[in-house]
């Protein structure tokens, strides 16, 4: 059975969703529909990471609502890892079109006048506008931000009793 986090249950709960189908996509190397439905599922799991925290971890206890409250204000909304987590979600969600892609990229070396592939690496990326992006290195680091937030917001509140849990 999964411990589940005392202190930020839903918020946690989505970030490790979100980390398991970052690792599901590295391990499964998907492509088509199957890069578009875990693309889907990881960029709207980072993004319920904040909805939870706003929705439904601020209201755990008073002190949790404080400290919550405080990290909205003092947390800038357009930093890179927010704006990608939002803006990527809103083009799948939204606008119905996530400009990114999957397949297999070659390597190696020229001997002679020929190319002998020497290894086959999964390549994922998306634009912005014209720029090309790693996307699941952009993923990973917006999970590291999420985790480094709640890290921070979980060092100034109280572990609280869940639904399910044993009285003592």
């Amino acid at each position: 059975m999964i411990e589940r986090n005392r202190k930020l249950p839903q918020s946690r709960y989505y970030l490790q969703v979100a980390n398991y189908g970052i690792e599901s996509l590295v391990a499964l190397k998907p492509m088509n529909e199957g890069f578009l439905f875990f693309s889907v599922g990881i960029l709207a799991s980072l993004r319920a990471v904040q909805h939870a925290l706003l929705k439904h971890d601020r209201t755990l206890s008073p002190r949790h609502k404080e400290v919550i409250e405080a990290w909205k204000r003092s947390t800038p909304m357009d930093g890179p890892e927010i704006t990608f987590i939002k803006t990527s979600r809103d083009h799948i969600l939204k606008t119905g079109a996530f400009n990114a892609y999957a397949g297999p990229r070659q390597g190696g070396t020229f001997e002679g006048e020929h190319f002998k592939v020497t290894r086959e690496i999964y390549d994922t990326g998306y634009y912005v506008g014209e720029e090309r992006r790693d996307l699941i290195a952009d993923m990973r680091s917006a999970a590291e931000w999420c985790n480094k937030e709640l890290t921070a917001i979980e060092a100034e509140v109280p572990a609280v009793d869940l639904p399910g849990d044993m009285a003592e």
